[in-house]
């Protein structure tokens, strides 16, 4: 998987998802909750005429929080728009086939159902994650027959 990434972080990881694949980054503004959500469904916001479920991207990957989140990702799929909010967004880094690695060996199934593989620039590592993977199956259903 080579192409280009927007690359974030979650207290000191870090992860990247295809460009092609944000709509938006957005600095972080009051949601609306939604009671009896699962933890990682923080609310939602009105965003270009429709409403935008934000996923807690630290609780989807089952990481502590290690500062509040200062960025939405506004992601577009087929299934739908959703957002991920995020600590920081670093930058964009475009892996060569030769940046990456699909590390299955490293990855547990889980990892790897979420992800491409691990980027590798210098001596730094990132997550590079699919899309449409980041949504919990739960919420996803939803999302897709909506869009049905």
């Amino acid at each position: 998987m080579e192409g280009k990434f927007v690359v974030f972080r979650l207290g000191e990881e870090k992860f990247g998802v295809p460009i092609q694949s944000v709509e938006r980054i957005l600095p972080v503004s009051p949601l609306t909750k939604i009671p009896k959500s699962p933890k990682t469904l923080v609310g939602m916001f009105a965003y270009q005429g429709s409403t935008v479920s934000v996923i807690d991207a630290a609780a989807r990957f089952e990481l502590p929080i290690a500062g509040p989140a200062h960025h939405f990702l506004v992601i577009a799929t087929d299934f739908g728009r959703y957002a991920i909010q995020v600590e920081s967004v670093d930058k964009i880094v475009e892996y060569r086939e030769d940046e990456w690695d699909e590390a299955q060996d490293l990855l547990s199934c889980i990892e790897r159902d979420l992800a491409y593989g691990v980027g590798k620039k210098e001596e730094e590592l990132c997550l590079l994650l699919k899309p449409e993977a980041i949504v919990p199956n739960d919420l996803r259903k939803r999302m897709e027959k909506q869009a049905a």
